[in-house]
């Protein structure tokens, strides 16, 4: 089977008739409306995080059992980010991110139907398969749009619309769940997913300089069928495998890897934490988080462009790895939110840092496989870790969990910082 590799484009190919682009314009209009449509499918999805441990509580589980719907979800997102990545490469962006866009903003409906443990982890297998999806293909979209001295930046600016719906979205899930019940807060989300749906339609299928570059290798995939889908994944050059050989995609990939533990924890067991210490509801600590990483991302990316990629993303980690100590030992309120937004100024810096360093290291034909690269791994430690930690919280308690989490970002900073030394 011969492979037909489309030319390497930047976004200074970009068609300037097009309404939707703007050469002048260091972000176009597209730009923003793939950022709404972000915003509203991350809406339907993060009033989830402090409501959903209290759902499975409800249901009848156990903190392992919280761990293990946290797994699955991010396991369905893994196992689905390698075929995302190569179907946004072969495809196009926008079939990738329609097909996200139904199965993420349809996702809440689903738990609605999820009365029992069992049917609540199907519905999150079809959750994490959206997500993935459409989270693959839109950094891949976005980087269509930027010139290479603005990833940092522009990825950073980008990856605000998955964060800012943080800032009310844990509140809201809260004050829903509580006022009206759990399946009238999932519903709600489904409209919303809706909504982001919509938003997604109007995207324009062919504005951006990558997805031009895909043509032949979509009149390829339709001439060879269901193999033109296999041989990518294993051995095409967008194939994760080939794609972890640039330097940046691997250093990128192992920072991903120990975000991934410490974003698990934050989401599945900082409200166990804060109602295992009477400190009530802790939709605020999530409000405080998403709202740090919101401002830190667009800043911590213009210093990566600046500074370098992989130094911001130490200092990020750095950060990560103080507020999980600070919360293995808080137990006030005032506390836990302030720690809570030290941890999203942390996490900003360090995403926006890693995704410039991973789409830096990707050509115009790869970079969908090389966003499916960055969040596999993630996924997969937020799976495995929540997990992990999940059985850790049961034999032990919260405060255990956090400073483990605390030692492994620690770990895995120090290991960073004298891998760079060491170039």
């Amino acid at each position: 089977m011969t492979h037909v590799a489309p030319p390497r484009l930047t976004a200074q190919d970009a068609d300037a008739s097009n309404p939707w682009m703007n050469a002048r314009a260091v972000y176009p209009p597209v730009f923003f409306v793939a950022m709404a449509a972000t915003m509203l499918l991350f809406f339907s999805f993060q009033p989830l995080f402090p409501v959903l441990p209290l759902y499975v509580s409800a249901i009848g589980g156990s903190p392992a059992d919280n761990g293990l719907a946290t797994w699955v979800f991010a396991a369905a997102a893994l196992i689905s980010r390698p075929l995302a990545g190569v179907l946004a490469d072969r495809w196009g962006r926008k079939p990738v991110l329609l097909l996200g866009a139904i199965l993420f903003g349809g996702g809440p409906p689903l738990y609605a139907l999820g009365a029992n443990l069992p049917l609540l982890l199907a519905a999150r297998v079809v959750h994490g398969v959206g997500m993935a999806l459409f989270s693959t293909a839109y950094q891949a979209f976005i980087a269509d749009l930027l010139t290479p001295e603005r990833y940092g930046e522009g990825l950073g600016l980008a990856n605000v619309a998955s964060m800012v719906p943080m800032v009310v979205g844990p509140l809201f899930g809260e004050y829903v769940a509580q006022a009206c019940g759990f399946r009238a807060l999932f519903l709600i989300l489904g409209l919303v997913g809706g909504v982001g749906l919509i938003v997604t339609l109007a995207l324009p299928g062919g504005t951006s300089a990558g997805t031009r570059a895909t043509a032949a290798l979509r009149t390829q995939a339709r001439a060879e069928g269901v193999a033109a889908l296999a041989s990518p994944l294993i051995s095409g050059p967008s194939s994760p495998w080939r794609m972890l050989r640039e330097p940046g995609v691997r250093a990128g990939a192992v920072g991903m890897a120990v975000m991934g533990v410490p974003f698990g924890a934050f989401i599945s067991f900082l409200p166990m934490l804060a109602e295992a210490r009477g400190v009530g509801a802790i939709g605020w600590g999530f409000a405080a988080y998403a709202l740090a990483a919101s401002l830190a991302q667009p800043l911590g990316g213009r210093v990566a462009d600046r500074w370098g990629n992989l130094r911001t993303a130490l200092v990020g980690l750095a950060l990560v790895g103080v507020s999980a100590a600070g919360l293995a030992a808080a137990g006030q309120v005032w506390t836990l939110i302030g720690l809570s937004g030290l941890y999203g100024v942390g996490h900003g810096a360090a995403m926006a840092g890693l995704s410039a360093s991973i789409q830096g290291g990707a050509g115009s034909d790869t970079r969908g496989s090389a966003a499916a690269i960055q969040y596999a791994v993630f996924d997969l430690l937020v799976g495995l870790g929540s997990w992990g930690l999940g059985l850790l919280a049961t034999a032990t308690d919260y405060g255990v969990v956090f400073g483990t989490v605390s030692g492994v970002v620690f770990l895995g900073t120090l290991i960073g910082a004298l891998w760079m030394a060491k170039t």
